[in-house]
């Protein structure tokens, strides 16, 4: 029954030795050189992604020594404008008190010498009006008295005027 099909066991053993010898080539020639690139493509993608991480990892880091180095520059900024906030505010306090001083001074100097003019007016007053009543005194006298009771009645004229002066 199996010849009447046209099977024979030598031909059988002959076509799978030759296929069996088919595979062993394509094992050597195809399926090995494939198997050996694509570990060299697995090994390559893996060192990709190895040095990818690897970058990865490396831009986070100088990603966060970068934000460090941002704070602390803020930090500087902000203690560098307070610090000259403090600086101007003490400058314009002595600035103010600079100002209060010179014209508290200036004041000062001011009332003296209002002062000093109405001291040096009083005695050209006072001694205008002893002049004046010297003047008077002898023309009234004729020239009766002698000189020290001349003298003496200046002198309480003038202690008159400048009762009368503080008053």
């Amino acid at each position: 029954m199996i010849d009447a099909l046209g099977i024979s066991f030598p031909n059988i053993l002959f076509q799978l030795v030759n296929f069996l010898l088919f595979l062993w080539v394509l094992y050597r020639l195809l399926f090995k050189p494939v198997v050996a690139m694509l570990e060299r493509r697995r090994q390559r993608i893996t060192e990709s992604l190895a040095e990818a991480d690897r970058l990865r990892q490396q831009v986070e880091k100088e990603r966060a020594e970068f934000q460090a180095e941002l704070e602390d520059a803020r930090a500087e900024a902000q203690r560098i404008r307070e610090e000259a906030a403090r600086s101007a505010e003490a400058m314009r306090a002595r600035e103010l008190e600079q100002a209060r001083a010179e014209a508290e001074r200036l004041r000062s100097d001011a009332a003296a010498e209002i002062e000093r003019s109405r001291a040096q007016v009083a005695e050209e007053i006072r001694g205008h009006t002893a002049e004046l009543v010297l003047s008077a005194t002898s023309r009234v006298l004729d020239r009766a008295i002698d000189g020290s009771e001349h003298r003496r009645i200046v002198e309480e004229a003038i202690a008159e005027v400048s009762v009368a002066d503080k008053s």
